[in-house]
């Protein structure tokens, strides 16, 4: 499992992190994501064999936000 965190764009209130969540954890190998609205940032928790990373920003931007990935430190 990795996780990586993803800076999103275009979330306006608290059901828009829901929203990303249920995109995100419909993926099939996400385990998990946890949204957070003030923060704009999503951290997933998935099996790189079964998603990518371009698979769930892609995921995202159907839903209407942009995403990209965050280095960690």
């Amino acid at each position: 499992m990795v996780k990586q965190r993803f800076q999103i764009q275009g979330m306006h209130c608290v059901g828009c992190a829901m929203t990303v969540d249920g995109v995100v954890e419909d993926l099939s190998g996400v385990k998990s994501a946890t949204t957070n609205y003030a923060r704009q940032t999503a951290d997933v928790e998935y099996d790189e064999g079964k998603v990518t990373e371009t698979q769930i920003i892609a995921a995202i931007m159907d839903a209407g936000y942009t995403a990209k990935t965050v280095d960690r430190q």
